[in-house]
């Protein structure tokens, strides 16, 4: 086959055309074959995924930057590796996982290791400890989870959320209603489209402190307790789970995380933890 000067011209063009179309791909990145732990090594940024959840995740209303106790762990993670912390958005627990599996985010927090989620994604942790509760509309005195086990009783919860899945085991019979953000969990329960949701201890006292005209606070029986975990990639390469690890069993160990978790309550307006809340398993 001969080449002629306008295929060689041709080829030419084609060639720097890919060579700029290569140097436009962000530095950011993720190679097919490249681990988290190089990625991050590489760019110099850790990226956690975040939205409005508190005290896990909130807007500072005079800087705009998030702050909260999920925040501060974001934090030292990237400040024991040396990198710079990179908060990115996501929406919510339901987008947890896909964040993840596209490579937007290195790491998603307060997470339970659901079996499966495990298919999809790895876990490091736990980092804490959590009980399940419920906050019930003015109208609605539930007390146990038997109360809430019936047809006629509205429960709302976020999807895609370990609330949602407790609720579906253990009341099952309860009619979910279901929202992507936890404040439509709220004002589904004060305006009566629900008689009450379920959702962490913690996320159920921020609500009920932000909103006073909520019903009671329970704890009902059976007590229902989860560790929390940070939430990675499946990968081959071990380093970045292995940091994960020992960072969490550290910062537990020390009661660092229980602290931060007081912390981003106490700027919220509770001082107060109820003697049967605990962020470790003792």
């Amino acid at each position: 086959m001969t080449i002629n000067r306008r295929d060689i011209a041709a080829f030419g063009v084609g060639a720097a055309a890919l060579a700029v179309a290569g140097a436009a791909v962000p530095a950011r990145a993720q190679t097919k074959n490249e681990s988290t732990w190089d990625l991050i090594k590489r760019t110099g940024k850790v990226r956690m995924g975040i939205f409005d959840y508190p005290p896990y995740f909130l807007r500072d209303k005079a800087s705009g930057e998030w702050v909260g106790a999920m925040v501060e762990m974001g934090k030292d993670i990237a400040k024991e590796l040396k990198v710079t912390y990179e908060p990115v958005e996501v929406g919510g627990f339901a987008e947890a996982v896909l964040s993840l599996q596209a490579g937007k985010v290195d790491m998603n927090f307060g997470l339970q290791a659901t079996p499966l989620r495990a298919t999809s994604i790895d876990f490091a942790g736990p980092i804490y400890w959590i009980e399940w509760v419920t906050v019930n509309n003015p109208k609605f005195h539930g007390k146990v989870w038997a109360d809430y086990n019936k047809p006629e009783v509205k429960v709302a919860v976020m999807q895609g959320t370990s609330d949602e899945l407790l609720l579906r085991k253990i009341a099952p019979n309860a009619t979910r209603v279901e929202f992507k953000e936890i404040s439509q969990v709220i004002l589904a329960v004060s305006s009566g489209r629900a008689d009450a949701f379920t959702t962490t201890v913690l996320a159920s006292m921020v609500a009920k402190v932000k909103n006073p005209g909520l019903g009671d606070f329970v704890n009902p029986t059976p007590r229902i307790a989860l560790p929390g975990y940070i939430g990675m990639r499946l990968e081959d390469d071990a380093r970045w789970q292995k940091f994960l690890n020992r960072w969490a069993e550290w910062n537990v160990m020390l009661g660092y995380n229980e602290a931060r978790m007081k912390a981003s309550l106490k700027t919220l307006g509770i001082d107060e933890i109820p003697s049967t809340v605990s962020f470790s398993p003792n």
